[in-house]
């Protein structure tokens, strides 16, 4: 006991002389963990990534304000005097580094209690200096001054930042975007990332809430070919390259840096921390007595500053957003803008600001046949935890297989949009739809269809969803693999969307309403097959700890290794269900819930899918239409989810239904554009018939 004692006496003690300069050394380490690893969550969502991301924003900040008040209180002899200069770097911390300010959204919100903490580190960082520093050497004044004023540069520089990312604050030009600035651009990377900016107040008016309308003197100009036409994949690339911008104009200083006003804070603050070295270095010349720990610690500040601000200002002025602001300033700034772009061929900027290309899966079969004797399972249940590891657990991601890639998916949408804009001229074309569009094109709006998407969102999700699955199981005719796996694979997202990330799906977020069918299909299974043949009966326990641990840290995602098992589950979820087929009634849209009938009504709904393909007789494919609606949700999902939870996704590598949704913007504000040079075109024909007519108009003008 008493040794034990004895040896926390030591670590008080050491921690007494020695703890300020253990901070001081975290606080630097964490600016440069954060300078490295802060902008990997534009294309990764890595929960462990985002866990030491979140741990080292948070005491990033908590550290440099302990120790500041540290320093403001403590006493220290003529040995340490070198500890109270530090006080201004802690300021230079505070700031952050150019590429993290906000770690989520609601940081933006909170600008006002940092600008309160601003005045209170200032203050605290001021008195330190006066009361420590002030009657010391001159040149020791003079270079904590420095740093001093560089630090209050930056720290406020961070808060204008997260002012300017409120999405709140968001503003567009009073110029409005020029779409065929794109047709005198290339296709290649680098060039669609200068497209990308030359319209990125499309994307900014879509995030505030701004309806972007074409400028007429756009219309003014008559093209040979549309944006759309000439552009056409490369669309995706132009959207998730605006897409990081906004990624930048919300989570980092992007807002601030790229101005002349950001310039000038940048520049000040490499010159006050480049004067701070050089009065220090002369200063140690002519001055001695310091503590030799100390003087290491100065230094690891002093160069790690200087380091860090030569970084910030180079990925300043090399960065694309300084080509853009260069680019639009025209004639006399070619030369800059050449060097700006030879460097940036070399380092290829624009691949990273492309997106990761997977998209979450989620089906409910696959999670009604687990093995429900999984350690992690059997914990979860005890804590009380079992939704969040389904939802953790059971979530798998899609980026492609031998004949379906996320390309392939994006041509399905782009293709449905195409489809839309061209119905634009029926005026009974409803552009809002969930399906319905697709069914009345293919001839197929019976009337289980027509209940089927016009009941509440969520529940059309997983009666869909189950019926697809169901179709796949079933149908006995020959399929194109693509339409099958697209289809399966759109249905898996929506799904995760439902049940990981309901805040991306328009109207309450009801996350929980696949439980009760679940739990239905677990029923039914156990009153079918007993504990033989139970395709979701729980299997031994593996005690080897090679699979405790892949059970505990893998994902269990939809993946072909249970299909015998949903086969199973699929033939007895339709028996069950068949015998009531006559007797249930469509029901009314957006009227009572049918979570607790979702199995049944799904079972209906793909009887009469089926019975539409049997009535085609091979002559079309079953699955194009199904994978039509779910197209289609996907596009009422993109359109009428909210903007500040597209903008949270932002921050966690990105949703392929953020990318859905501003593609639908750029394609409404492109189709707009051509159709109003079209009527332009009319009215100028008419014009010229009718000359009298288009006097008199001009006049009343």
């Amino acid at each position: 006991m008493e040794a034990g004692v004895k040896e926390a006496g030591r670590l008080v003690d050491l921690w007494n002389e020695w703890g300020i300069q253990i901070l001081v050394l975290v606080s630097f380490t964490l600016q440069v963990f954060l300078l490295i690893f802060g902008g990997i969550r534009r294309r990764s969502s890595s929960n462990a990534l985002k866990f030491f991301l979140w741990s080292a924003y948070l005491l990033a900040d908590s550290t440099a304000i302990y120790t500041l008040g540290h320093l403001s209180v403590d006493d220290r002899s003529d040995e340490h005097q070198l500890v109270a200069f530090w006080a201004p770097f802690l300021l230079l911390h505070l700031g952050g580094p150019d590429n993290i300010t906000a770690y989520a959204l609601e940081d933006n919100t909170l600008w006002l209690r940092h600008l309160q903490t601003l005045a209170v580190q200032v203050l605290g960082a001021a008195y330190v200096i006066y009361r420590y520093v002030a009657d010391s050497v001159t040149l020791l004044l003079l270079a904590s001054i420095s740093m001093f004023v560089a630090g209050v540069l930056k720290y406020g520089e961070r808060i204008w930042a997260l002012n300017c990312g409120n999405i709140s604050s968001i503003t567009v030009s009073k110029f409005k975007p020029n779409p065929y600035q794109l047709l005198s651009m290339g296709t290649s990377e680098e060039e669609i990332l200068l497209g990308a900016h030359s319209q990125f107040d499309i994307c900014k008016g879509v995030f505030a809430d701004i309806i972007m309308l074409p400028n007429p003197s756009v219309l003014s100009q008559s093209k040979p070919r549309s944006v759309i036409s000439y552009m056409g994949e490369d669309l995706y690339k132009l959207v998730e390259m605006e897409l990081s911008l906004m990624y930048d104009f919300l989570y980092t200083k992007a807002a601030v840096i790229h101005t002349w006003y950001g310039f000038c804070i940048h520049f000040i603050s490499l010159l006050g921390t480049a004067i701070t070295f050089l009065f220090f270095q002369i200063m140690i010349r002519r001055e001695n007595g310091y503590s030799r720990v100390d003087l290491i610690i100065s230094y690891i500040l002093l160069v790690g500053a200087l380091v860090l601000e030569i970084i910030s200002v180079c990925r300043a002025i090399l960065s694309t957003w300084t080509s853009s602001l260069l680019h639009r300033r025209g004639r006399g700034w070619e030369w800059p803008l050449h060097i700006i772009t030879s460097f940036s061929r070399r380092v290829h900027p624009a691949s990273r600001r492309l997106w990761s290309g997977s998209i979450g899966q989620y089906n409910l079969f696959h999670l009604c046949t687990r093995n429900r004797n999984e350690i992690g399972t059997r914990l979860a249940i005890k804590l009380g935890l079992q939704d969040w590891w389904n939802k953790k657990h059971f979530s798998g991601t899609f980026s492609h297989t031998n004949s379906l890639s996320i390309q392939d998916l994006k041509k399905l949408v782009l293709k449905a949009l195409q489809d839309k804009d061209r119905a634009l001229q029926d005026k009974d074309t409803d552009l809002d739809s969930r399906g319905s569009f697709v069914l009345k094109s293919m001839e197929s709006y019976e009337d289980f269809a027509r209940w089927s998407v016009n009941i509440d969102f969520d529940e059309s999700i997983l009666v869909w969803h189950t019926a697809t699955e169901l179709c796949i199981r079933k149908s006995k005719a020959k399929h194109a693999k693509y339409l099958t796996e697209a289809s399966e694979v759109l249905s898996n997202y929506m799904m995760f969307l439902l049940v990981v990330k309901p805040d991306m799906l328009p109207g309450a977020a009801r996350n929980n309403v696949h439980l009760a069918s679940c739990e239905q299909i677990e029923g039914q299974c156990h009153v079918c097959f007993g504990d033989k043949d139970n395709p979701v009966a729980a299997s031994p326990i593996s005690w080897q700890p090679y699979y405790i641990l892949k059970e505990l840290f893998h994902h269990d995602g939809p993946n072909p290794s249970r299909i015998p098992q949903r086969e199973k589950l699929a033939e007895m979820v339709w028996s069950f269900s068949e015998f009531a087929l006559g007797s249930v009634r469509a029901p009314k849209p957006h009227g009572e819930s049918i979570r607790d009938s979702a199995n049944m009504y799904a079972v209906l709904l793909a009887n009469e899918l089926l019975s539409i393909e049997l009535r085609w007789h091979e002559q079309r494919d079953l699955f194009e239409l199904i994978l039509g609606v779910w197209v289609e949700m996907l596009l009422y999902a993109a359109k009428h989810c909210s903007q500040v939870s597209h903008a949270r996704q932002l921050s966690n590598g990105g949703e392929f239904i953020t990318i859905v949704s501003l593609l639908a913007h750029h394609f409404k504000y492109y189709s707009g554009v051509s159709r109003g040079i079209n009527n332009l075109s009319k009215n100028n024909s008419i014009c010229e018939n009718n000359k009298p007519i288009c006097e008199s108009d001009e006049k009343l003008v």
